[in-house]
């Protein structure tokens, strides 16, 4: 029979890598499954974020883009890190996923806000 342990974040757990606290998955609690000999870490990839529909505008701001472009080629021109790109693709909600679309105004946290905006989200166990 197997047994399923409730997580933690990954980061707490000494036999996984350290994560970015940039990184979508760092916000997400690792949970363990016991099987005999063998056990397995495994996110509940159910669980997801979503941002409030309105948010304060002197949070965020928008660009419009001239050019398509990718997720994390955007995420760069605006946090120079291209692991944010969650974030502007989650503010945005697409039904286009590979890319950020030419002549489309889209919303993000402003660089300033953002490391508190992802200790907020990282703190939420």
């Amino acid at each position: 029979m197997s047994t399923i342990t409730t997580g933690t974040k990954q980061n707490n757990i000494t036999e996984l890598n350290k994560l970015s606290d940039e990184l979508y998955e760092s916000i997400f609690n690792v949970n363990l499954i016991e099987n005999k000999d063998k056990s397995f870490y495994f996110y509940n990839t159910l669980e997801k974020v979503i941002f409030p529909e309105f948010i304060n505008t002197e949070v965020f701001d928008i660009k419009t883009l001239d050019t398509d472009t990718s997720w994390t080629n955007l995420s760069f021109k605006i946090y120079e890190t291209i692991n944010l790109w969650w974030v502007i693709f989650l503010l945005n909600n697409p039904t286009y996923v590979f890319k950020a679309k030419a002549g489309r105004t889209y919303k993000f946290i402003k660089p300033e806000y953002i490391s508190n905006v992802l200790t907020r989200l990282n703190s939420n166990e």
